[in-house]
């Protein structure tokens, strides 16, 4: 029974099957009505049995102040006869519906709306967030991004749990004590009404201040964590770079600053459990003293004394429970407030009402008086026109800083250009959805970022086929993978991959970022992902960089394969990989300044020529001290 309840519980709502609803609320409390709507009946039930809980348990009490006066009115022979079904119903009441009053309260609370409350806010926070541009993760730390994300799901989970579990029985248990001491004898409500309020009173003091201090406590978290993160991501230059002094320094500044916001939030905890102590005597000497003095002068039951003794042990538990819930409440509210920040930003890139897909017919890419400077007013793209017919193949070359990796973020839509206009086939990117746009290009970058799992889903990630690919019962969408790897001449490393789980082959899993492959086995996975996604528009950034002579010239006959009917665009400083493009576009200072075949540029001299005649091993050269300059031989590549 109980497992068909607890499934029913579970079930009442599917997290994960939501719309988008567009830019999160940046309110606290505006963001949780809209979270939350989808519980909205789970909520309502739950409030109403928490009521009903409370109303119980305060009945009991009243009912055990009259029992002692029945008891003391009643001679033992005849209880039986004349409250025998009484105190049977109240048995029944207090082993069966208090119980089961009790189990659906809870259930409500802590099955049907906890977990999936917790999981509907993160999931949608996490599926925003996600689609925010590729240049608005580059301005955070992607550990601190993570924590927020995570941190405000369940914040806000936590906030709403906190009101329906906890607020709404207290309140509701305090109300119904009020009443049941009106009911008896409405004079034993002012040592009550004194009590609420000094308690009112310690909240207004103790509350703000803990909010602030769990602010502060949630910044000084975030600041560690992205701390953690940084160094951890980046251990291999703080082992070769670091000072571990200065580091031991910095790092001591950051846990010591997070110690110090900890000690702020306990201090005031302190305070809070101290002054619910102290009211709770304040209580009971009030509640009961009162009723001693009533029942003194005969002008109250000794059942009345019974019933402000439990009342007062109860109430003053329920203080500290509902203090403990206000704090937790303000402390969650503090730090969804703070997420709210990061996860309620509107999307700086975010496709418009109603775009289409993309629909390529060829491939022809066109920009048309470009320009981009990240808000600086300098670097990027300076109205740049450029007409790349559909299945040509295009090389762009140039120094660093030139232009050309902005070119190709504006292409792939990673940033908004600030003027000019983008088409794909006549098609303005700016109209298309992202996601129909990025799937019609595969690209290979210098830096080949693998996810965190098999080989077999780093290659068909991003792919059509990309379910069937996760299916092991399919084996031509595995032949198709292995085929793909043959290609890019990784099958022969993948097949004796071994992770630390014991998966091996294309199922071994290839660490944080691909960090378990050398630099060459992750470009040639990735490599071999562009050629498995079959896409018609296909982007190189330095996509054999990392590869050495051999291996290259391996693969370089499988490119030229790959590239054939595809409008390409490749960016390397390695000249004599793009030398046999159909057409080699040159960059400077975020211009085209030359364009035309590799023979046609030599003859023509300028800057592509100084460039080629310049290089040793077909790397753009740079001085020795990392300057680069148009007159100054550059020395060579091979005798480093």
């Amino acid at each position: 029974m109980f497992r068909l309840l607890f499934r029913l519980l579970e079930n009442t709502v599917d997290p994960f099957d939501t719309p988008e609803v567009g830019t999160p609320p940046g309110g606290v409390w505006s963001f949780l009505v809209r979270e939350f709507r989808p519980l909205r009946i789970v909520v309502a039930a739950s409030l109403a049995f928490t009521v009903v809980s409370a109303g119980i348990e305060v009945w009991l009490i009243g009912y055990s102040g009259r029992l002692v006066d029945t008891l003391a009115a009643t001679s033992p022979a005849r209880l039986w006869e004349t409250h025998g079904v009484e105190l049977l119903a109240i048995a029944a009441l207090v082993l069966v519906v208090r119980p089961l009053v009790h189990l659906l309260s809870e259930g409500l609370d802590d099955i049907a709306f906890r977990p999936n409350a917790q999981t509907l806010a993160l999931w949608r926070a996490h599926r925003y967030v996600s689609r925010q541009s590729i240049g608005w993760f580059r301005n955070d730390l992607a550990g601190r991004i993570a924590t927020w994300v995570r941190d405000g799901g369940a914040a806000a989970s936590t906030s709403a749990y906190n009101v329906i579990h906890t607020l709404a029985f207290v309140v509701a248990y305090i109300v119904g004590s009020v009443w049941l001491l009106a009911s008896i004898d409405p004079r034993m409500v002012l040592p009550l009404g004194v009590w609420i309020a000094l308690y009112a009173g310690l909240m207004v003091y103790v509350v703000p201040r803990y909010r602030r201090a769990s602010e502060r406590l949630q910044d000084a978290n975030s600041a560690l964590t992205g701390m953690l993160v940084d160094s951890y991501v980046n251990i291999d230059t703080l082992a070769l770079f670091a000072n571990r002094a200065e580091e031991d320094r910095e790092s001591r500044r950051v846990f010591a600053a997070a110690r110090q916001a900890h000690l702020g939030v306990q201090r005031v905890e302190v305070t809070m459990n101290v002054g619910v102590m102290a009211l709770g005597g304040v209580l009971m000497v009030g509640l009961i003293g009162y009723g001693v003095a009533l029942w003194h002068a005969g002008a109250a039951p000794l059942g009345l004394i019974a019933a402000a003794l439990a009342l007062s042990f109860r109430i003053s538990s329920m203080a500290e429970w509902l203090l403990d819930g206000v704090s937790s409440l303000f402390g969650s509210v503090g730090a969804l407030r703070r997420a709210l920040r990061t996860i309620a930003q509107p999307l700086v890139i975010a496709d418009r009402p109603g775009a289409d897909a993309l629909v390529v017919r060829g491939g022809r890419i066109r920009l048309t008086e470009v320009m981009h400077h990240y808000g600086k007013g300098e670097g990027g793209l300076d109205r740049v026109s450029l007409d790349v017919a559909a299945g040509e193949k295009v090389g762009l070359v140039g120094r660093s800083g030139a232009g050309k990796s902005t070119l190709v973020n504006l292409v792939l839509r990673f940033f908004e250009p600030e003027a000019g206009t983008i088409e794909i086939d006549g098609q303005d990117i700016a109209t298309v959805t992202q996601e129909s746009l990025r799937r019609q290009i595969a690209m290979v970058t210098q830096e080949a970022m693998l996810l965190h799992r098999s080989v077999r889903d780093n290659i068909a990630y991003g792919s059509r086929a990309f379910e069937d690919a996760t299916n092991p019962t399919s084996p031509i969408t595995d032949a198709a993978i292995e085929a793909a790897a043959r290609k890019a001449a990784a099958d022969g490393f993948i097949s004796v991959l071994r992770d630390l789980d014991g998966r091996s082959g294309y199922d071994a899993h290839v660490g944080e970022r691909g960090v378990t492959l050398s630099g060459g086995q992750r470009q040639r996975v990735a490599l071999a992902r562009a050629i498995y996604k079959d896409a018609p528009i296909l982007v190189l950034d330095e996509a054999t960089s990392a590869l050495d002579s051999a291996v290259e010239a391996a693969i370089q006959d499988t490119l030229d394969q790959v590239m054939e009917g595809r409008t390409v665009i490749a960016i390397a400083h390695r000249l004599s990989t793009i030398a046999r493009m159909d057409r080699i576009v040159v960059l400077d200072a975020g211009r085209i300044v030359q364009e035309g075949t590799h023979a046609a540029l030599l003859a023509r001299g300028g800057l592509y020529a100084a460039l080629w005649a310049r290089q040793s091993g077909g790397f753009l050269g740079v001085e020795a001290d990392g300057a680069e300059h148009d007159d100054v031989p550059l020395r060579s590549h091979a005798g480093r």
